[in-house]
């Protein structure tokens, strides 16, 4: 577990370096807490740290030694705190079943071809932006199994369940990316492809998920969820008058 620690501690410093921080206090201590609650729902013995990056696009990733750090686009792009919560719960089950020991380090789900573009701007986020112009490299991340990817879905969507959000919030935040990787024209999976397609995984879960008891789940207050996604919003508007550059998911207006 020592070995593993480190290595994801020296990636994660990585994506750190080369990615923009959210430096405002106020969001990451909610993933973190949030997070946090999840993986105690996973009954996990592992210790887990949660990170945010500032990127409009949707990705997340697992490292070894219990490290996740999730983009801003994720957040944006979830209606509600479940939705963001099945983003995080496939992550922990990831670093649970160990899949960074029997897969080549490579790209994950949540994939972006290239972080975002490295701009001075002072948004309402105080975001800490990377030195260096033009495109900061990509980072080499983990591109796990169709097995595993799965795997981690199916468990995912145990862990949501256990930590008291409606399951469904999965298969919906699936649906989400797969009318994003439409609007893009993005094609994802593919018979040589590692991963499966966006839209098999969302349609198994649904099969899985419409064959699990009548949920428990409770209501969760959304106050605190909408305020950060406000404020990565705002910011998301800043950034797009400034750069140009679309956020996924949204109608942005003329820069």
């Amino acid at each position: 577990m020592a070995e593993a620690a480190q290595m994801g501690h020296a990636m994660v410093q990585q994506a750190l370096a080369v990615g923009m921080p959210w430096a405002d206090p106020g969001l990451p201590e909610y993933v973190n807490r949030l997070g946090q609650n999840l993986a105690r729902s996973s009954e996990s013995r592992q210790a887990f740290y949660f990170y945010v990056l500032y990127d409009p696009r949707a990705n997340a990733q697992a490292f070894p030694g219990g490290f996740v750090v999730v983009t801003s686009g994720v957040i944006s792009m979830a209606e509600n705190e479940a939705e963001l919560a099945s983003v995080l719960t496939h992550e922990i089950a990831h670093i649970n079943a160990c899949h960074w020991r029997t897969s080549p380090w490579r790209v994950s789900l949540f994939e972006v071809l290239i972080l975002v573009p490295t701009v001075a701007l002072a948004g309402p986020a105080g975001i800490a932006l990377t030195s260096g112009g033009g495109l900061a490299a990509p980072l080499a991340r983990a591109r796990l199994s169709r097995s595993a990817e799965r795997q981690a879905d199916f468990l995912g969507v145990q862990y949501l369940e256990r930590a008291g959000y409606d399951p469904e919030a999965a298969v919906k935040m699936f649906s989400r990316l797969e009318l994003e990787e439409a609007r893009q024209g993005i094609k994802s999976g593919g018979l040589l492809a590692t991963h499966p397609r966006v839209s098999d995984r969302r349609k198994s879960l649904e099969r899985y998920v419409s064959g699990l008891p009548t949920p428990g789940f409770r209501l969760h207050d959304e106050a605190e969820f909408r305020q950060m996604r406000k404020e990565i919003q705002d910011y998301d508007d800043i950034y797009f008058r400034a750069t140009g550059v679309p956020v996924p998911g949204r109608e942005m207006p003329p820069p």
